[in-house]
């Protein structure tokens, strides 16, 4: 994608399997995945394959990704 600015990103668009809206139509969320700048197209499409995974299960990538991760110090 690209802003009226110049500025380029990455962005992915998933259905989430058996996922409804408000309306009653199928989920679909879009996901940025980093500036081009920064994440390169492997990157991207890599990023974006595990999110159209997860989808695919019926797990929605934005808030299975949010999950702590436990850290022993």
């Amino acid at each position: 994608m690209v802003a009226p600015s110049g500025a380029r990103r990455w962005i992915v668009r998933v259905t989430v399997k058996g996922q409804r809206n408000r309306e009653g139509k199928p989920l679909r969320t879009d996901f940025g995945l980093g500036g081009a700048d920064v994440v390169t197209l492997n990157e991207a499409r890599d990023l974006a394959l595990e999110y159209r995974r997860l989808a695919k299960q019926g797990i929605n990538p934005r808030y299975n990704g949010r999950q702590e991760i436990p850290c022993f110090e």
